[in-house]
């Protein structure tokens, strides 16, 4: 079975461990061929709010928009809300490239894509009335922000997303077919990138990782819709 390839997104001043956490759950579960990682960026060099500082394996352009079909895992970390919020305004190929992927028809029925927000990432997907009609999460220092930011996009003219308290939120999959997933704080991408894992390679995978990890996985404070 060919490895389901996982791109991360960041932009400046994203928090470390929302790219951390998922990344370090994703090649864990790569022992077993599972996963790809690849991160992409505006920049070559991208600075977390924390201060560190990583490389970009692929630019973020409009080459890249092209190539979105050959992921199956597109992951949007958060930051500090005002940094969110600043990068969110400028709709360059950040905000693009989320809105590409969300509109992406899978390639196998079988093998739906997931769109998965860590923390105040969620707050990206939001903007764009992404959460529309559909319940989802984040830390639960930006719940007001979050339910603002879908309110505002839902304009009266559709459902606003409702902010829900999880660890994560899988909210099912929308009309593309690409399936909704937010996390809640920081540590709760840990939780929502093992449920991906349990997705796309069974539950035993999942309990592998966060074996390895020595991490309790608290897949029960996870709140998934019923399709």
């Amino acid at each position: 079975m060919e490895p389901k390839r996982v791109l991360v997104v960041l932009f400046e001043g994203f928090n470390t461990m929302d790219m951390n956490g998922p990344y370090e759950v994703f090649r864990m579960a790569d022992n077993r061929n599972a996963f790809t990682v690849t991160i992409t960026a505006e920049m070559e060099v991208t600075r977390s709010f924390e201060g560190v500082q990583v490389k970009r394996d692929i630019a973020l352009d409009h080459n890249l928009l092209g190539l979105l079909g050959d992921f199956d895992v597109l992951v949007v970390p958060g930051g500090p809300t005002h940094l969110v919020e600043l990068h969110a305004a400028k709709m360059g190929d950040f905000m693009k490239l989320i809105a590409a992927f969300n509109e992406l028809a899978p390639e196998d029925n079988t093998v739906p894509k997931t769109l998965l927000s860590i923390c105040t990432g969620a707050l990206f997907l939001g903007y764009m009335g992404i959460f529309n009609g559909r319940k989802c999460t984040t830390h639960r220092g930006a719940y007001r922000s979050l339910q603002k930011v879908n309110m505002d996009a839902a304009a009266g003219q559709d459902v606003a997303g409702r902010v829900i308290q999880a660890r994560y939120v899988d909210a099912g999959s929308n009309e593309y077919g690409t399936r909704i997933i937010s996390s809640g704080g920081v540590s709760c991408g840990l939780d929502a990138s093992l449920y991906v894992v349990e997705i796309y390679d069974g539950i035993e995978t999942a309990y592998g990782v966060a074996d390895i990890l020595e991490y309790k996985w608290r897949n029960a404070e996870g709140f998934v819709v019923a399709q």
